[in-house]
């Protein structure tokens, strides 16, 4: 008898702890991210995407609205705040970025074509 009342408190202890264990992991928490890459436009107005090729990672960069902005096809670092939902530019994973700096190289622009005229 009194090893079953040890075994039923043993496996409540297991649910309870993988329950709260659940809920340490979850999506809900933000995390410091940083990477670096070329700054490219996203989707909408104001979105800056950036493809961190080391980490394979596809970053959404948000600014202040009083922070500067690095300029288009610029390769940058940057770090800030990493959140879990999806991003409103819908590319990659979201970042308030609070620090970044220009690096040194050149990103590539896209390929301008003119239409032939008749």
């Amino acid at each position: 008898m009194q090893s079953l009342l040890i075994v039923c408190v043993l496996l409540a202890a297991n649910l309870a702890f993988s329950q709260q264990s659940g809920t340490n992991t979850s999506k809900s928490h933000t995390m410091h991210a940083q990477g670096k890459g070329c700054v490219r436009p996203g989707t909408g107005d104001g979105c800056f995407v950036v493809h961190d090729i080391k980490q394979h990672r596809l970053y959404d960069l948000s600014f202040g609205a009083t922070d500067s902005k690095p300029d288009l096809y610029t390769a940058i670092w940057f770090e800030g705040i990493g959140y879990p939902h999806d991003a409103h530019c819908s590319k990659g994973r979201p970042v308030h970025v609070s620090h970044w700096k220009v690096l040194p190289g050149e990103c590539s622009k896209p390929v301008v074509t003119n239409p032939k005229t008749k």
